[in-house]
């Protein structure tokens, strides 16, 4: 275990930090290769957050090795390790999701444009399901009036009529489910996106300190 721990944390994670800011283009060209749930080796340029607990390999284009993220600990490991050691790969493993998100996003500014990205997409699609609901309601207040005057002319209202009322009304209520459910996921896009941005904030703050720091020398 301790072969493991001493992997994860021979890197100095302050300027992990630092200069994985300043080089951002070191990522351009990154795979990953990881097992999958077949477990068989997958090499790609993005890295499936489901997989990551099982650790991967960061390549270049050429498929040289640059770092190798070893696998998650189990409870078991976790709790036979000391505080000390905790804090050491609680460090690490920040460093590895700060890596991942500089890979991301070079900036605050780029996540903030991801983020409104998105939910200019959810408020486009609920802006047309809003529209399809007026003509679902068009439709079946047609129908209902057409049931309306038979039931004033003394005459069964027909079974299609009748049918074509409770979809219509079935489809007006999953289209409203479906705008809350939208609305509700661009409150968890907020959440998510707030909390990268907050971190980059931090991460560039911590580069233009060093930057500072070292132009004073």
């Amino acid at each position: 275990m301790m072969l493991i721990l001493n992997k994860m944390v021979t890197r100095n994670l302050l300027c992990l930090s630092i200069g994985l800011l300043g080089c951002s283009s070191l990522f351009a060209a990154n795979y990953y290769r990881y097992e999958n749930d077949e477990g068989r080796k997958v090499m790609t340029q993005t890295m499936p957050p489901q997989f990551v607990h099982k650790g991967y390999e960061i390549l270049n284009e050429k498929g040289r090795v640059l770092e190798v993220i070893p696998r998650a600990l189990t409870q078991e490991e976790l709790n036979a390790l000391t505080q000390q050691e905790k804090d050491k790969l609680n460090a690490q493993e920040q460093a590895a999701r700060d890596k991942r998100l500089l890979s991301i996003f070079s900036s605050p500014h780029d996540a903030e444009r991801a983020r409104d990205r998105k939910l200019e997409a959810i408020d486009v699609y609920i802006n047309v399901t809003r529209g399809n609901i007026s003509k679902l309601q068009g439709d079946f207040d047609e129908a209902q009036a057409r049931a309306a005057e038979r039931e004033r002319a003394g005459q069964t209202v027909q079974d299609f009529l009748v049918e074509k009322m409770d979809s219509l009304r079935r489809q007006m209520d999953q289209a409203r489910e479906s705008i809350v459910e939208k609305e509700a996921e661009k409150e968890e896009i907020r959440k998510e996106y707030q909390v990268d941005i907050d971190r980059l904030k931090y991460l560039v703050d911590l580069r233009n300190k060093a930057i500072e720091q070292r132009s004073k020398h």
